[in-house]
């Protein structure tokens, strides 16, 4: 006997189906966040091309993955040869994602005075300490000479510059790593003999705040320019040396600076930059955390803000470099040096003697780059934004 197929009542009903092309957006949006993605994809049929490059859908992709993938690290070198400072691009990415290292390559003919301090955002900070900051967007090729506000201008003994470029952009949703057109901020720092003054450039109004001050705190002497500034919720944070060590912080909501002194047990030894290497990371609550690195081992100090007795540094947790990397530490294995650090998500780069590793602060995973770089003395700034070329 036939079976009788069984009437759903109106309520349950199946909704209409999705528009086709609603539907193979949805799956698009899928693909990983890699530069080949989409330009690959487009290839598959027109409609597909006609998907993947409309604006709207390039949007929502990104909003949809939120976090830009690293593409890659920009360092600087100086050709002593030339005289000729150059910005130079190394892609951490498999093919067919690599990306070509002259894509991203900036020379400064004339700009041999420039040095670089901040990578965030998809914007790169140069500064010639005499005359200007140099904004400059890899994926756009766009540069912006930033000309330092002339109460800041005044020379004296023991003083130098430092800064940070930070995205602008304050629309609801908005996701960091496509920000190459957006409006910018810049951080400057003058660093004087009694104290240090802060002054923000906004690019929207193509002018400089208000300088506020700071003197130093007792026994602090200046800013260890090899250690790069991280950005902490709404502050842009930098790594304070002298007899004594700290953290200096600018509010960029407040436009105000202040100083935590580092826990002792950390910094034991005067002048312990010479042997330790060490990160300024987010921590999950929105808090500062404090990265030691001595040899093969790595301390993690978190600080707790509150007006509580037990407000103040606490060991977080302590990291063995080599087993958690399988390193096989010896006499004739140099220990790990920190490349950099990826502050959205708190991913730390290590280049050692067999490879340059990736390494997630939070989760303790690791991956092993198909990429070998050189022991050296500059940092290298991690490199992160969207990027679809030939679409």
């Amino acid at each position: 006997m036939a079976r009788r197929r069984r009437l759903l009542p109106n309520s349950a009903a199946p909704a209409p189906a999705l528009d086709g092309d609603d539907t193979m957006s949805e799956i698009l949006l899928r693909l990983p966040p890699l530069p080949s993605s989409l330009p690959r994809a487009s290839l598959v049929c027109k409609r597909w091309r006609r998907l993947v490059s409309d604006p709207h859908f390039v949007r929502r992709f990104r909003e949809h993955h939120r976090k830009p993938p690293v593409l890659g690290f920009i360092s600087q070198l100086v050709a002593f040869s030339s005289q000729r400072v150059s910005a130079t691009f190394t892609s951490v990415l498999d093919s067919p994602d690599n990306i070509p290292a002259e894509r991203f390559s900036l020379h400064l003919e004339n700009d041999i005075r420039c040095k670089m301090f901040d990578c965030r955002h998809g914007r790169v900070l140069f500064l010639d300490q005499l005359a200007y900051f140099l904004v400059w967007a890899p994926v756009t090729g766009e540069q912006h000479r930033v000309g330092f506000p002339l109460s800041l201008r005044k020379k004296e003994m023991m003083w130098e510059m430092n800064g940070a470029v930070v995205c602008a952009a304050s629309e609801q949703g908005h996701v960091h790593g496509s920000c190459h057109s957006d409006p910018f901020q810049v951080v400057l720092l003058r660093i004087g003999r009694h104290g240090i003054l802060a002054c923000v450039y906004s690019s929207e109004t193509c002018a400089w705040g208000n300088a506020v001050s700071l003197l130093w705190p007792q026994n602090i002497r200046g800013v260890y320019r090899n250690c790069p500034n991280t950005l902490v919720g709404n502050s842009v944070c930098w790594f304070l040396i002298g007899r004594r060590f700290g953290i200096l912080k600018f509010d960029l909501r407040s436009q105000s600076l202040s100083a935590i002194e580092l826990p002792s047990d950390a910094v034991e030894a005067p002048y312990f930059w010479i042997n330790y290497q060490f990160l300024i990371t987010p921590a999950d609550d929105g808090g500062i955390n404090f990265l030691c690195l001595s040899g093969f081992s790595a301390q993690v100090w978190k600080w707790k803000a509150s007006c509580d007795v037990g407000a103040g540094w606490r060991l977080g947790s302590k990291i063995d470099l080599n087993n958690l990397l399988s390193l096989d530490a010896g006499v004739d294995t140099r220990p790990p040096q920190i490349l950099g650090l990826a502050e959205d998500d708190n991913t730390m780069f290590l280049v050692t003697d067999v490879g340059v590793f990736m390494l997630h602060l939070k989760t303790m995973q690791f991956k092993k780059l198909s990429i070998r770089m050189s022991y050296g003395n500059c940092i290298c700034y991690p490199f992160r934004s969207f990027y679809s070329a030939g679409i």
